[in-house]
């Protein structure tokens, strides 16, 4: 006992010396959770692709990419560009070919994250974390990161001359999803890193369900409602690994155990790329360093260090969640899930439960239940799509009649209280007479009942009736003086006055940039050896 006391310390030592002295610590660019981190470093290549395969070998030394690696794929480069989020690898799709752009993503703990990947319309997209594939990857998604270094793949594909630009952000998840038990989070920090670092091993998370933060469809204002009704959307998803063909305990449930004979998978071969300290003339826009280790010696002993994998619980094939937004609940369950691929839920709730859930800490609460497990966690919804759907356009529920005109009373409700409401194109009529350029109130006043009517230019099944607040919108909020998008949703009661007096705050000068925030732009290219990872 004595002796495994003595040892531990000695243990994390060696492993703190090893990763520091690759340049882990020192070099790789951390961001705290609690704000958006651009994803501005990739290593790159250009490939054959065949749309669906995952582009990479699952086992070998090729699995994980490393700067100026010559694999089957090709010869990774190094591509960095400094708080930058949007990105052109134009140049590495020569031929046809596919474009692959690989990163590390370390995290301290298992954590939902939001992710955001964006491309120009004529290119289409692939991505795969811990090789297992995004549906739907060209939107946002809340993912999975497991605990340690995770690896995230995307695959640009396109005709000839569409730019392979891609745009890729990592931001917190605020949504009521499970949660690492902590009691010290000042260390939380996400890791975003290009070149292959010490200590990567294939990672997937312990086997749990989630659930996204709703995305608000619509508002509807209904006849006769005392509240706007918001349409939401929400995802169930399972995330961890499957078990696999031929792996010790796979008929065991709950327990993933490495393979017989298990073997660290950093007994790499030596690779190319130059041998060690010959980093030889950079150019301007070229990266002529190898990979980070040549011959394999600091993963080997990174790996004997780090031991054997910990036994992991699989994804979960079935689940549920209880989503509770403001004390509004919505149940979303299936017994055929698949990990990464989200299942849609649909529900709808009054627009002050909505608002209630994005001004309070705990306004979102989920319980989850899967085979294997259970957990619950807490979080809030954002503000900003809030007032974004409110001065969106609002769906008013009126009544199709046979002669082509929608006809409905509505009770203006608090929300719209004050405001200057316009309908869309067609011909407006408010208790019995011609609506002047479509205002239907102006300003809107609580509590008041509106006989409307309306006959749209195409007829009433391919236009139906709809009203936006007239003015501003919701402005971008350096506009409005107001600090926070949570600030403007807080003003938003009463008479609605504070907040209208916010977003028509005219805007003031925009400061003068400093000569240090002053930057050349410059032309797309490799990045140099002195950028690091």
């Amino acid at each position: 006992m004595r002796e495994r006391t003595m040892h531990r310390p000695l243990r994390r030592t060696l492993l703190s010396l090893l990763l520091s002295a690759s340049g882990v610590y020192a070099l790789a660019p951390e961001a705290a959770w609690a704000q958006e981190v651009p994803v501005d470093r990739w290593l790159v290549t250009g490939a054959e692709h065949v749309a669906g395969d995952h582009p990479l070998p699952v086992a070998g030394p090729d699995r994980f990419p490393d700067r100026n690696l010559e694999t089957a794929a090709g010869t990774w480069s190094l591509f960095r560009r400094d708080g930058q989020a949007t990105l052109d690898f134009s140049e590495f799709s020569e031929g046809g070919q596919a474009t692959l752009a690989h990163v590390y993503l370390k995290s301290p703990a298992d954590a939902s994250v939001r992710l955001e990947l964006g491309v120009e319309p004529c290119t289409r997209i692939e991505a795969w974390l811990n090789a297992q594939s995004i549906a739907d990857s060209g939107t946002a998604h809340e993912v999975r990161l497991a605990a340690g270094w995770n690896t995230l793949l995307v695959v640009l594909d396109g005709e000839p001359g569409c730019e392979r630009t891609l745009s890729a952000r990592l931001s917190p998840d605020t949504g009521p999803n499970v949660r690492a038990r902590r009691d010290d989070r000042s260390g939380d920090r996400l890791t975003v890193q290009a070149s292959r670092p010490p200590g990567v091993r294939p990672a997937w998370p312990a086997g749990v369900v989630t659930v996204s933060t709703p995305r608000i469809a619509g508002l509807a204002w209904r006849p006769d409602d005392d509240d706007l009704q918001a349409a939401i959307r929400y995802e169930l998803a399972s995330w961890g690994r499957e078990f696999a063909a031929g792996m010790d305990g796979a008929g065991a449930p709950g327990i993933q155990r490495p393979p017989v004979g298990f073997r660290n998978p950093f007994d790499l071969p030596p690779r190319s790329g130059g041998a060690p300290g010959e980093a030889g003339e950079a150019g301007e826009g070229d990266d002529e360093t190898g990979p980070t280790d040549p011959e394999g010696m600091r993963a080997r002993m990174v790996a004997q260090l780090l031991g054997r994998p910990e036994p992991r619980a699989p994804a979960p094939r079935q689940g549920s969640a209880e989503l509770r937004l403001a004390d509004e609940s919505f149940v979303a369950a299936s017994s055929d899930l698949e990990p990464g691929v989200p299942v849609s839920f649909e529900g709808v709730l009054p627009f002050r439960k909505l608002r209630e859930a994005a001004l309070r800490d705990d306004g979102m609460k989920g319980e989850f239940r899967w085979d294997g497990g259970d957990g619950e966690g807490e979080g809030r919804m954002p503000a900003a799509p809030v007032l974004r759907a409110l001065h969106g356009a609002l769906d008013l529920a009126l009544e199709a009649g046979t002669d082509g005109v929608w006809r409905g009373r509505l009770r203006v409700p608090d929300v719209l209280a004050g405001f200057t409401l316009r309908g869309e194109e067609g011909s407006w009529t408010v208790d019995g007479s011609t609506a002047e350029d479509r205002l239907l109130c102006d300003p809107c006043e609580r509590g008041r009942r509106l006989e409307v009517e309306f006959r749209g230019t195409a007829g009433t099944d391919s236009q139906p009736p709809r009203a936006r607040i007239e003015g501003l919108g919701f402005p971008d909020l350096p506009e409005t003086g107001a600090p926070s998008a949570v600030e403007l949703l807080r003003a938003l009661e009463g008479d609605n006055r504070r907040y209208r007096a916010l977003i028509e705050r005219p805007s003031p000068d925009p400061p003068l940039p400093s000569a240090q925030s002053v930057r050349p732009n410059r032309p797309s290219a490799r990045a140099p050896s002195s950028a690091g990872r």
